[in-house]
């Protein structure tokens, strides 16, 4: 009895020494991010979300991406999606992925709003590495959708794919103006989308973000996120510009565009090695041979799988200038999708 009174006693004193450097960082970020006007983000217990997750059981796992594991869960008679990221799958020093959990809820917090974020409910920092807790809109992974493992799940519609497109273009614009200083995503990828029964897609990580400092152009930082699929310029500089996120962006596009059929056309296909494999069939007019054969069997005029297909490689320009801002982006994408043939 008392040895295990001792063991509870230790858990709660490292629960509450995790809140308070936790909470410490967080207070310090919404003060730094949001001049000190934010709402405030409801701080969930870890026993509740252990409950909840039925101790994450890995039946209710949702996704694994990258750092974090997402989880279906049940609190207060609500559904829940709660957002884990176990030390093990941690590939930074724990100050370091600390820091871009931190930022992922305060970010992730203010952009809830926008209907293609995934709305953020709060956070557990009780635990070393704190836990984000969301409301519930389905299981579906964008990353899934696209390139279904099992080959029998229904494609994504053409339609379809064009409002993803332009959800995640105005979720990305939005991150870009909407707040004191732009504050540029970097990591814009398919596995950190949600679809929600609709096929509404909805981001769920913040964590790469990094705002421009007031008066700048650019903020400098170390090379972060996928290596080989960044923006060159910030490959090489290590400056951060909205124009990053273009980048980021046409590769999302291509890939939404394309789905199988890199698999396909390249056995071994990787994002990072995409702008390469593209090259020559854009330069020999053979976009269309990249298209996922069953938008092709929606009979769709051409037209517009090239017209998006252009607005995807004109985002990879290796001279952040010499792309379109994600706005225009946006506006070109309307224009293809008001052209569309209706589902």
């Amino acid at each position: 009895m008392k040895a295990c009174l001792k063991l509870i006693k230790r858990k709660d004193k490292e629960e509450e020494t995790s809140f308070m450097k936790n909470g410490g960082l967080l207070l310090e970020e919404l003060i730094t991010f949001c001049n000190g006007k934010s709402n405030p983000i409801r701080n969930f217990s870890a026993e509740e979300l252990r409950k909840a997750t039925n101790n994450y059981d890995p039946r209710q796992r949702l996704l694994e991406a990258g750092d974090f594991e997402f989880y279906k869960g049940s609190l207060e008679d609500r559904l829940i999606s709660v957002k884990v990221y176990p030390e093990e799958r941690i590939v930074v020093i724990r100050d370091k992925a600390l820091e871009c959990i931190i930022k992922d809820i305060v970010i992730g917090s203010q952009m809830s709003v926008h209907k293609n974020v995934l709305k953020l409910l709060g956070c557990c920092l009780e635990t070393k590495l704190p836990i984000i807790v969301y409301e519930f809109v389905g299981g579906e992974n964008l990353f899934q959708c696209i390139r279904p493992i099992d080959r029998v799940s229904q494609p994504l519609p053409w339609k379809c794919r064009l409002r993803i497109a332009m959800g995640i273009a105005n979720a990305i614009a939005y991150l870009h103006t909407a707040f004191s200083r732009p504050v540029v995503h970097r990591d814009i990828k398919s596995p950190t989308i949600i679809l929600d029964e609709e096929k509404v897609a909805r981001l769920i990580d913040f964590s790469l973000s990094i705002s421009i400092p007031e008066g700048q152009l650019r903020a400098e930082d170390a090379v972060r996120g996928r290596m080989g699929i960044g923006d060159p310029e910030y490959c090489t500089t290590g400056h951060v510009t909205e124009k990053s996120d273009v980048f980021h962006f046409g590769v999302f596009l291509l890939v939404l565009l394309a789905g199988w059929m890199l698999d396909t056309q390249q056995s071994i296909y990787s994002e990072s090695s995409l702008p390469g494999f593209l090259k020559p069939y854009d330069e020999q007019n053979r976009l269309i041979e990249i298209v996922d054969p069953a938008l092709l069997e929606e009979r769709i005029d051409e037209e517009q799988f090239l017209a998006f297909a252009r607005l995807g490689l004109s985002c990879l320009c290796e001279i952040g200038e010499d792309r379109p801002g994600i706005i225009d982006a946006a506006k070109q994408l309307r224009r293809i999708y008001q052209s569309a043939t209706p589902l």
